[in-house]
C-alpha cells in the first residue's frame, strides 16, 4: 500500500519528506511484525538481537560492551536483557580470565536450539518475511540507498 493511502493523506508529499515519512513508517510496521513474531517464543527485539550477535561470536563469546556496540537499538540496557537472557538459560556469563571485573557471555545451547525454531519457522527466510517480495537486485538496491540515506 502507498505510504499516502497508510497516511490517509490526500497532499502530494515532497520527494524528501515523503522518503523519510516511508522509513519511519515502515520501520515502526516492522518493529510491530518482529515483535507479533518473536512473542511465541518470549522474546523481544532486542533480545532477538543479542543471541544473534552471540551466535555468530561462538563459541568465544562478548563483553556487553562489544555487544552493545553491534546492537541494532543501542540504546538497550544490554546488562539488564543479558541476565534476563542468562536467567532464562539461553546465554551463560563466565568471568574474563585476564580481567575479573570483565564478563563473557556465550550463547547457551538451550539459546542456539531456540534461534534454530526461531529460523525453521521462517522469521529469517520465510515467503510471508518482509521484503521477500524483493529480487535479489532490489535488495541489494534498497540496502545501498539506506547506506546512501544515513551518509
Amino acid at each position: 500500500m502507498k505510504l499516502e493511502a497508510e497516511l490517509k493523506s490526500s497532499k502530494p508529499i515532497q520527494p524528501r519528506q515523503r522518503a523519510l515519512l516511508n522509513i519511519l513508517f515502515t520501520a515502526s510496521w516492522l518493529d510491530c511484525f518482529i515483535t507479533r513474531q518473536l512473542r511465541p517464543y518470549g522474546l523481544t527485539s532486542p533480545q532477538y538481537n543479542i543471541l544473534r550477535i552471540l551466535n555468530g561470536s561462538s563459541p568465544k563469546g562478548l563483553s556487553v560492551l562489544d555487544i552493545k556496540s553491534r546492537m541494532l537499538d543501542r540504546s538497550s540496557n544490554v546488562s539488564r536483557l543479558v541476565e534476563k537472557l542468562r536467567l532464562a538459560g539461553l546465554v551463560e556469563r563466565v568471568p574474563h580470565l585476564q580481567d575479573r571485573r570483565m564478563v563473557i557471555v556465550t550463547i547457551s545451547e538451550s539459546g542456539k536450539r531456540l534461534l534454530d525454531d526461531i529460523e525453521r519457522a521462517g522469521f529469517v527466510s520465510g515467503q510471508n518475511t518482509p521484503g521477500s517480495k524483493l529480487s535479489e537486485a532490489d535488495a541489494m538496491d534498497l540496502a545501498h540507498l539506506l547506506d546512501k540515506f544515513r551518509e
